[in-house]
């Protein structure tokens, strides 16, 4: 009760605060993701769904922002391909919505086979479309609002503690010793207890502590040696636990994959370290590793041998087990694939999977454990709802943003274009390699590290521009 009045409190005065600068207001919107989600945080206030905490102050800055950017002279400076881009993703997140209010056949059977009321057209609404845009507009607002050294510096703090945060959570729910489980134990506590103590699932958390290990390690070039040492490496080494403590196979390979990018491409002698990081591991988180290699046998896993007696996998080389290596997605996918064929232009609209049959064909050819309600593939899924016409932008939207991130990381004339390159590239790269195996081109909760990311990226990019134009940039030079 005491923690909930001081959070009622401090949201009174960020509230406040945020219309005489909303753009800090906007930071401590990414600050709190933190806690948001935690099962302790009010999801309503007086009975009315929607109205708590978090949202409430969303609502303040957004109104200040829109209300104070043109008395403050400001004027948005996205690139134009960036902004059509985001146009036309914004367009199809809404025509999929369209789509799946109009035609909902599909689900209302799989609602009535396993016994669950539909959801109201309202609440449809709130959580496919509002909520899409709710948690990308805090990364446009620090976008649009980050013009000087002093508020970089706060949105960079800022973005950097809201993972720690979340990293302590994790740490201190599954305690150290979850570290020497086995593989399985590992995943089914994380399950469970991840999200009944933290609030988000265990796959987003192992994203998300992929990522921002690099990032947090990419400020160590705005700080001096003694910060480097008190704060950045105790960071990395609780995001490092918290990493290894979900359970992800994703996050792991992810993890490894940024950092053979940034130690080859500029801290070559961290790769010394590598041999000494795999003892370590291998020592004190034996569970992590388990893991990573599970599936790796030439024995099928048990879960595949009582679900799928019928069902037979082709091994590579005779070793590898691709239904757990893949968590069963491999019986998932070529049902996927050949429904994208049927309609490859437009899709089918949002929740496709379930809408035309394919979760229901799967629980009657594998059982209940088996009928995934989506494709646990963003790239499938999103060509899936909207087609390859949709696809194309939005791709090409990620593969831009991508490139501009790598320009920045390699462009070593101003030591903030190295942090902010690291910091939207782990952030991206961290996003789109765990999309292989789950998240969604839908932004959702655990995707608004990243459009932050994209945001200070994006000015970034804009100042160099200037910069090397010949103008004077406030936010570079100082």
């Amino acid at each position: 009760m005491i923690r909930i009045t001081l959070l009622t409190l401090l949201i009174a005065y960020l509230s406040v605060y945020a219309w005489k600068d909303w753009f800090r207001a906007a930071c401590w919107l990414v600050l709190l993701m933190a806690i948001f989600q935690h099962p302790d945080m009010p999801k309503a206030i007086g009975g009315i769904p929607g109205l708590n905490h978090w949202n409430f102050l969303f609502v303040n800055t957004v109104l200040s922002w829109l209300s104070n950017r043109k008395k403050e002279n400001i004027t948005w400076e996205m690139p134009r391909l960036i902004n059509v881009l985001l146009l036309i993703y914004a367009f199809f997140v809404i025509l999929s919505v369209i789509r799946y209010l109009y035609d909902q056949s599909g689900l209302i059977e799989w609602f009535e086979v396993i016994g669950v009321r539909p959801p109201k057209a309202m609440s449809d609404i709130n959580e496919y479309l509002i909520n899409c845009f709710k948690w990308v507009l805090p990364g446009m607002i620090i976008f649009d609002g980050c013009r000087t050294r002093k508020q970089y510096n706060f949105a960079v703090i800022t973005l950097a503690l809201m993972f720690v945060l979340l990293a302590l959570q994790v740490v201190k729910a599954m305690k150290l010793g979850s570290l020497t489980l086995g593989g399985d134990a590992l995943q089914h506590k994380a399950l469970k207890i991840i999200s009944d103590s933290v609030g988000f699932h265990r796959v987003n958390i192992s994203m998300m502590m992929s990522g921002a290990f690099w990032l947090v390690f990419c400020l160590k070039e705005l700080v001096s040696t003694k910060h480097y040492w008190l704060v950045i490496l105790p960071s990395c080494f609780i995001i490092f636990l918290a990493m290894a403590m979900t359970g992800g196979r994703t996050g792991y390979g992810t993890w490894a994959i940024l950092g053979f990018f940034y130690c080859l491409f500029k801290w070559r002698k961290y790769i010394l370290l590598v041999p000494l990081v795999y003892i370590v591991v291998l020592t004190f988180a034996p569970s992590a590793v388990e893991r990573l290699s599970f599936g790796f046998s030439s024995e099928p896993s048990t879960q595949f041998q009582q679900n799928n007696k019928n069902q037979e996998i082709e091994f590579e080389g005779g070793d590898v087990d691709l239904y757990s290596v893949t968590s069963g997605r491999n019986l998932a996918w070529p049902l996927v694939w050949e429904s994208i064929e049927e309609a490859p232009y437009f899709g089918y609209g949002r929740e496709a999977m379930v809408n035309i049959g394919i979760t229901l064909k799967m629980r009657e050819m594998y059982g209940s454990f088996d009928s995934f309600p989506h494709p646990h593939n963003a790239y499938l899924q999103w060509i899936q709802d909207n087609g390859f016409v949709g696809a194309i932008p939005v791709f090409l939207l990620y593969f831009l943003l991508l490139k501009y991130s790598w320009s920045l990381f390699r462009d070593a004339s101003e030591d903030i274009y190295i942090v902010t390159g690291g910091v939207s590239f782990a952030l991206l790269l961290a996003f789109l390699s765990a999309s292989v195996g789950s998240q969604t081109f839908y932004p959702r909760e655990g995707a608004v590290g990243m459009w932050v990311g994209i945001g200070l990226l994006l000015r970034v990019h804009i100042e160099r521009s200037r910069k090397q134009s010949g103008k004077k940039s406030l936010l570079i030079d100082g």
